[in-house]
């Protein structure tokens, strides 16, 4: 019985010990935890022209920790009590104004539709009388579209700040309003576009890209040398269609993320491969498989022209659609130019000279093709150039 009563009374002791250390650890914790730190962002945009100009205040101690700026107030500081005299902040942010500039810049995207505005050069920064900093930037647009806005300014991420609220007050394509972004909410869509209008633009926009990628074209041309039939043609094609069709998508809205520096060295290593198996495989079984993955890669280029900061949207899959619709017709139009160019001369090359001719203008083509691949792979690959 007395062993028993010990037992209990040490067990008794040992809970109180652990509950007691329990109450202190949290008591302890708790104002640490129940501390965050907040900051808030105010962006006003306005159309002008045919940009936007974007005006961004941000608190100056937490820029100044975030960039180590001279004059910045220690996190628990009061600033009701501490000061810093306004000279030394505004010396300190002279010095760095293209730092501050360039993180605003980066943080604070745009886009129409689904092109991305770009930051012209010229940003100002200056303190105002407030103490905030204020960065006003310039950004060159689309004419048309719904204009897309996204701010990543002092994320948790940046580890000087626990949340951040944004502001943003706007006066876009003749429609005023403002809207309150968070760490839940980081983006809106301000502003009116016709689907029906955006259409054209989006095929236009698709066709041109597949065009003016040379590294694209040269790519579908080695397809076609080593196609002998229009039946492989229609694989082939079908195949690198669906392929990049997929990761096209996938990348536009976020869902894969492939840095460029991998993607378009791989894909100038896939005109070199594709145009030397023609050479040394004509008649391979593994070309549908090798276009397919190869065709992943190339959507995963096309999808470097377009961005989605907003949320995921009718509009936005179908300017999407049109898009890759630019793409493929694009893609048929080289096809119906180039084959049955390539067929007619096949067919009538029926003496051994003009066959002889024709096998060597083949090599040469495929060897080309190869060259400009291998150039561009050793161009674009960072570890070689």
């Amino acid at each position: 019985m007395r062993l028993l009563a010990f037992l209990a009374a040490l067990a008794t002791a040992s809970l109180a010990a652990f509950l007691a250390a329990f109450l202190a650890v949290f008591l302890l914790a708790a104002p640490a935890q129940a501390h965050v730190r907040a900051t808030s962002v105010a962006v006003d945009l306005r159309s002008q022209g045919d940009g936007v100009a974007a005006v961004v205040d941000v608190e100056y101690d937490v820029l100044a920790r975030l960039l180590s700026l001279d004059g910045a107030l220690s996190p628990d500081a009061d600033p009701n009590t501490a000061e810093v005299p306004a000279e030394v902040r505004r010396r300190s942010l002279d010095a760095h104004a293209g730092d501050a500039a360039a993180y605003v810049g980066e943080r604070l995207r745009l886009s129409r539709g689904l092109i991305g505005c770009t930051a012209e050069d010229g940003a100002r920064v200056e303190l105002a009388d407030s103490g905030a900093v204020q960065v006003a930037l310039a950004y060159e647009c689309p004419a048309s579209g719904a204009l897309t806005v996204r701010s990543d300014i002092f994320q948790a991420s940046d580890g000087v700040v626990d949340e951040t609220t944004t502001m943003v007050a706007y006066a876009i394509d003749g429609r005023r309003g403002s809207t309150l972004l968070d760490t839940a909410r980081t983006s809106v869509t301000v502003g009116h576009t016709d689907l029906l209008s955006e259409i054209p633009r989006f095929v236009r926009l698709g066709a041109e890209h597949l065009l003016t990628g040379l590294d694209h074209v040269l790519f579908l041309l080695a397809l076609l040398l080593g196609a002998k039939r229009l039946r492989d043609v229609v694989q082939v094609a079908s195949a690198f269609t669906i392929a990049h069709s997929v990761t096209l998508v996938l990348a536009a809205i976020g869902w894969v993320s492939v840095p460029g520096w991998i993607v378009e060295p791989l894909i100038a290593l896939s005109i070199a491969f594709v145009a030397l198996d023609n050479l040394l495989s004509p008649t391979a079984r593994h070309r549908l498989p090798v276009v397919f993955g190869f065709g992943l890669l190339h959507g995963l280029g096309f999808a470097g022209t377009l961005t989605v900061d907003g949320p995921l949207s009718a509009s936005t899959l179908a300017d999407l659609v049109f898009f890759n619709v630019g793409i493929e017709l694009a893609q048929l139009a080289i096809i119906a130019l180039f084959f049955p160019a390539l067929l007619f001369v096949r067919r009538v090359a029926t003496t051994p000279v003009a066959a002889r001719a024709l096998t060597l203008g083949t090599v040469a083509a495929t060897v080309a093709v190869a060259g400009a691949g291998l150039v561009w792979f050793v161009e674009r690959s960072p570890f070689l150039a």
